[in-house]
């Protein structure tokens, strides 16, 4: 049932982004040459460091002098450590223009080889980031200064309670890793179907603060959009993962979705990535629905969907990472600690969201935000 993945298709849209990007002018390029310790930038390079067209020195030295005193030790280690490994790498460093202006520079570098693979040189894009950057730092200042304002975005976009369907109970959950002050990047949905069946999707942006909450609203709007017009599983994951790789190609974004139909007993699911959903029956017995997940949202082009028949009052669980990853552990420990309790809790949605909390969270810092749904058949 799952899916393989054209390599050469996964990486196609990021490419052609960055082909008509230059031809628009709007990043510049750059080829070092280690042999001949020559850097070639081309014009565009030159102006995003506010230099007039062949004004740029020409050497590895004079690149490492473009760049902000702060940053230098950091790009050039990213750099050495590209060429040790022979792979692609990012770099994001503040270069100063003569007339005093600080101006933040985004690259995406590539290793060039030799006939006998050694690392020849560098080639790669650059472009300017700083109104993005700018933009960044004024909103993320607006929202700590605006406490209302971050409370209202969460109740907006992770709100307390989720519509439902006939015979389906459903608790949520949500803790921020940094108190409720500060946003975080995961999230849940559901979507009542025509046909008496329940939609209900959970995911995991990584990072925090305005740009999590933007990919955040745009992966959990964008699901219930395409929900309304068709519900299946793996088409809905499809559509989103497109979605995101043409609008949000920079997102890290882990979801699943699925559809319970109370009446027929089954949940029908895909996984871009996400934690496993974990099925507790009447009498305390758990599994977990470790089906082989796709990749993350905006990487994969193919989500497979999976079936399974539930015995009647079963509790289906919905989580993030947050409530199972701890340092210095591995996953399948968390997973154990989470069957664990979920085998112990009680029967109803809602006291089985807080045995999980008190359970696996309790008192401790938790350093990652968490969010929990549970859906009860029979309720």
């Amino acid at each position: 049932m799952t899916q393989s993945l054209d390599p050469q298709a996964a990486v196609s849209v990021p490419t052609e982004h960055l082909a008509l990007a230059v031809r628009a002018g709007r990043v510049g390029t750059w080829t070092w040459d280690i042999a001949s310790g020559r850097t070639v930038w081309d014009a565009n390079l030159e102006a995003l460091h506010g230099l007039a067209p062949g004004e740029f020195g020409g050497t590895f030295f004079d690149w490492y002098a473009s760049l902000h005193p702060e940053d230098r030790d950091d790009c050039v280690a990213t750099v050495e450590a590209a060429l040790a490994a022979r792979r692609p790498y990012d770099l994001l460093h503040r270069t100063t223009w003569p007339d005093g202006s600080l101006h933040w520079i985004e690259s995406r570098g590539t290793v060039l080889l030799g006939d006998q693979g050694e690392p020849t040189g560098t080639t790669g894009v650059a472009f300017d980031v700083t109104a993005h950057k700018h933009r960044v730092a004024e909103a993320t200042q607006e929202l700590k200064s605006g406490q209302r304002l971050v409370e209202t975005l969460q109740r907006a976009l992770v709100p307390a309670t989720l519509p439902t369907v006939a015979g389906v109970t459903v608790a949520t959950r949500y803790l921020s890793a940094r108190g409720p002050g500060e946003v975080g990047g995961d999230w849940y949905s559901s979507v009542p179907l025509s046909d008496d069946r329940l939609g209900i999707a959970i995911g995991d942006v990584a990072g925090h603060g305005l740009e999590a909450v933007a990919d955040m609203a745009a992966a959990r709007f964008g699901l219930r959009a395409l929900v309304a017009a068709q519900p299946a599983p793996g088409q809905v994951l499809e559509e989103l993962s497109r979605l995101v790789r043409v609008f949000e190609e920079d997102a890290m974004i882990t979801a699943l979705y699925g559809v319970l139909d109370p009446a027929e007993r089954t949940w029908t699911f895909a996984s871009a990535g996400h934690c496993p959903a974990v099925v507790r029956e009447r009498d305390g017995s758990v599994s977990l629905l470790d089906a082989p997940p796709d990749p993350p949202l905006g990487l994969g082009e193919s989500y497979s969907p999976y079936t399974v028949h539930l015995s009647p009052d079963a509790t289906i669980v919905l989580y993030t990472d947050g409530l199972i990853e701890r340092r210095q552990e591995s996953i399948a420990d968390g997973l154990t600690r989470l069957l664990d309790a979920c085998r112990s809790g009680p029967d109803d949605a809602e006291g089985l969201c807080d045995h999980l909390l008190e359970q696996l969270v309790g008192e401790r810092d938790h350093e990652d935000d968490i969010a929990i749904a549970v859906l009860a058949i029979g309720g």
